[in-house]
């Protein structure tokens, strides 16, 4: 799964990278965005079908729901495109989320070693996602879920899963393809596309931030306290 990630991106190198227009709400910069926190989304716009630059919702609520419910913060590769939950925002709602990292931590004993994955180039993913606009008592939630895949052979080692990456020039198709077709782009990424690093475990509470959470960690030093 994908719980996790970095963004410290500022907004308007997100709106020349991702080419939006229209305004853009203001948005701090953040090493530690977390499940039910809000997180810059790309999204075509329903009335112009421009690609407009928006805070969401990590977490994403269907429009048919009576209440919030469990929110889930991922969607499957393998079912995204049948799902109840995710059938109709893939259709139709498909997005990507501006990151510069995203964590993983790596299966043994508790703490867990975080690790950090970033392109190697150094230029930002775009997470495939999908959003939902949600009403309840005259307020409209809009909310969204990152897209896993099984992990590469590279990314396999600490974990099982990760989050699909959109390669640059497959940006449109992503936004405008039908279905079936944006299905092929759900694909883990080439090995070499991506590293990682371990990071300290302060990455483990949300309540710490900064960019010292993606510094890596010193060969043969502990990863600290939380």
């Amino acid at each position: 799964m994908c719980g996790r990630f970095a963004n410290d991106l500022p907004k308007d190198l997100m709106q020349r990278i991702f080419r939006t227009t229209g305004p853009a709400p203001e948005w701090m910069p953040s090493w530690n965005i977390a499940p039910r926190q809000p997180a810059m989304v790309v999204r075509r716009h329903p009335a112009s079908e421009t690609l407009r630059l928006d805070l969401l919702l990590w977490g994403l609520v269907p429009n048919w729901a009576h209440e919030m419910g469990r929110q889930p913060i991922n969607a499957r590769a393998e079912t995204v495109a049948e799902s109840g939950m995710f059938r109709a925002a893939f259709r139709s709602r498909r997005c990507l989320v501006p990151a510069t990292a995203y964590y993983e931590w790596r299966a043994g004993p508790t703490p867990r070693q975080p690790y950090a994955f970033a392109r190697r180039d150094g230029a930002p993913m775009a997470l495939a996602a999908v959003w939902e606009s949600w009403e309840h008592e005259g307020d409209i939630l809009r909310s969204f879920a990152i897209i896993t895949t099984r992990a590469n052979d590279s990314a396999r080692p600490i974990h099982d899963r990760m989050p699909v990456v959109i390669a640059d020039q497959d940006r449109d198709m992503w936004f405008h393809a039908p279905p079936m077709v944006a299905s092929t782009l759900l694909a883990p990424s080439p090995d070499a596309v991506l590293h990682a690093w371990p990071v300290g475990t302060r990455v483990n509470s949300v309540r710490n931030d900064g960019p010292d959470l993606i510094a890596p960690m010193p060969d043969g030093a502990p990863s600290g306290p939380c």
